[in-house]
């Protein structure tokens, strides 16, 4: 059997993942501005920082052990996958999707590595984790917000119905959320079948939006790969998400911390999910995630300290920790894949 392109050129293709990565990676190192800052930060360090910053560390196994979970019981439905090699194509996909815009490349790298004929059903179950991330972070947004408004919004409407609008909010969510499943089945049962029969019938008429029925008809194997993930895998996929968000939460908490951030606790508990939610809704490459997340920051965070330099610097220490970190890692697990 011929090969396919990303198998004839896999070497080429690493070499070009792990150039672009390392260039972006040499472009913010040189371009970052703050090396003075932290050199400040560093001085008089306690035992209690540093027990923060080595929690910091520590949080990153379970960080990208819960996403490595997460791919490893996907990967049930279409490829059976040890932990540790579901965890390494994590990593890889890090890597591609390190220098693309929002990570567009990261679904490419993490499903390389899939047997040939199941890497594009790959990509559609990648995107039920997806999914589960971003539920998470609507889930843990919503309450933070409620929370926030409810203890210090000025107007006078009373703390409860803050809480049940945010109660609402969240049944609405996960009514919607965890009914995908079923919408989404509906797209390939008889009738649409039918529909797409008739459309194909008065082609001559409709010839342009034929063409959309045949890239629809396309469609049903990844729709078929997403859909073959069963509620009770959707429940724990959506269990490991919210719990690699609270992980999210508390490493940003600690960094504060170690940056000597003295931010009341429940407000930086509530203010660090809706800065988290804020990120990701804005569109980014990822090397460029460094000023952005930093900015961020300063504007949610920096309303309760006067140290907003400490507070862009634990943002970036965090997505230093959490990203450029195991995106090196994935590098050499790269580097190491043979084909």
């Amino acid at each position: 059997m011929q090969k396919r392109w990303i198998d004839r050129y896999f070497t080429a293709i690493k070499v070009v993942i792990m150039l672009c990565a390392y260039g972006y990676l040499t472009y913010m190192l040189a371009t970052f501005k703050m090396y003075q800052e932290f050199a400040e930060s560093l001085r008089h360090l306690s035992l209690t920082r540093i027990g923060c910053l080595a929690t910091v560390f520590l949080l990153v196994l379970a960080n990208w052990g819960l996403e490595g979970l997460k791919w490893h019981k996907l990967l049930a439905h279409l490829e059976p996958t040890p932990f540790i090699k579901a965890t390494k194509q994590v990593l890889i996909g890090l890597t591609a999707g390190f220098f693309t815009p929002n990570r567009i490349g990261e679904p490419i790298g993490r499903c390389m590595l899939l047997p040939e004929g199941k890497r594009s059903q790959g990509v559609a179950l990648m995107m039920v984790g997806v999914m589960g991330q971003t539920f998470a972070s609507l889930v843990y947004g919503v309450v933070a917000c409620t929370g926030f408004l409810s203890l210090y919004h000025t107007t006078s409407m009373p703390m409860d119905m803050w809480l049940t609008f945010g109660g609402v909010l969240l049944a609405m969510l996960s009514l919607v959320y965890f009914t995908l499943p079923s919408w989404g089945k509906c797209l390939i049962t008889g009738k649409l079948s039918s529909f797409w029969q008739f459309m194909y019938d008065i082609r001559s008429g409709l010839l342009r939006l034929s063409c959309i029925t045949d890239w629809l008809k396309s469609l049903i194997p990844y729709f078929k790969a997403a859909l073959s993930v069963s509620y009770g895998t959707l429940l724990r996929v959506t269990l490991y998400s919210l719990l690699r968000y609270g992980v999210y939460c508390l490493q940003y908490f600690l960094m504060l911390r170690f940056f000597d951030i003295q931010i009341d606790t429940l407000t930086a508990l509530l203010i660090i999910p809706i800065n988290y939610l804020a990120v990701s809704a804005t569109p980014s490459i990822a090397f460029a995630e460094m000023g952005i997340r930093g900015s961020l920051a300063i504007m949610f965070l920096g309303s309760f300290t006067q140290n907003t330099v400490g507070v862009a610097l634990a943002a970036i220490g965090i997505w230093f920790i959490n990203y450029v970190m195991p995106m090196l890692l994935g590098s050499v697990l790269l580097w190491r894949e043979k084909r």
